[in-house]
């Protein structure tokens, strides 16, 4: 399968999608980031206002169009605990288990056999998670599709990672060459620490204060 790593973001017609340009502007980037991600994911109680109906058409139009490479960007000079960081980590996610399908659904059966499980999650709960059906719920947050309580989701992403590393305690960190190797998927228990951040960032979310 051929790879590619995203894409830095491409200036688009300002018109269309003006909070995508600058990307040589730190500060506009990281706002970039954050009304994107905000378009995507709502988060409840939250101060600022809702960008306009036009342009999260705009955008989810373009998502479909051009796929999330130009977001990706964005959000992966994110902070674990904002909402731009929280979905460059989903998307990694989303990227691996679609570059190595059934590698990863292989791990995901031996980690619930594995004989360290309850070292890394409720057993019983564990057992009751079903890997593709939240695999194709986290597509739909790339899209602009996503329904239900994001912040239940964030729970349920951390216990399946949690599952995931029952099996082995590394993730890309055999391979650096691997187009989706970065500090997050490089680092020792990284599916473990990213677990951590996406259940931290459940709970900001239930909170209000994953901005």
């Amino acid at each position: 399968m051929e790879t590619r790593k995203p894409r830095r973001p491409a200036i688009i017609d300002p018109e269309t999608l003006e909070y995508l340009e600058g990307e040589e502007d730190p500060a506009l980037s990281s706002e970039s980031a954050h009304t994107s991600a905000r378009i995507l994911i709502k988060a409840p109680r939250e101060e600022w206002s809702d960008p306009d109906v036009e342009t999260r058409e705009r955008l989810l139009s373009y998502l479909k169009t051009h796929g999330i490479d130009d977001l990706a960007e964005l959000w992966s000079h994110s902070p674990a605990e904002t909402l731009p960081g929280t979905l460059w980590r989903l998307l990694l996610i989303d990227e691996w288990i679609k570059r190595f399908p059934q590698g990863v659904s292989r791990r995901f059966q031996q980690g619930l056999t594995s004989p360290k499980l309850s070292q890394f999650i409720d057993v019983q709960g564990a057992r009751t998670l079903d890997f593709l059906g939240w695999h194709k719920r986290l597509g739909t947050i790339m899209t602009g599709d996503f329904t239900g309580d994001f912040a239940d989701f964030l729970e349920e992403s951390q216990a399946v990672l949690r599952v995931l590393a029952a099996s082995e305690e590394v993730w890309m960190k055999e391979d650096p060459t691997n187009p989706l190797a970065n500090p997050v998927t490089m680092r020792d228990d990284a599916l473990m620490n990213t677990a951590q951040e996406l259940f931290d960032s459940a709970t900001l979310y239930r909170e209000g204060r994953l901005r």
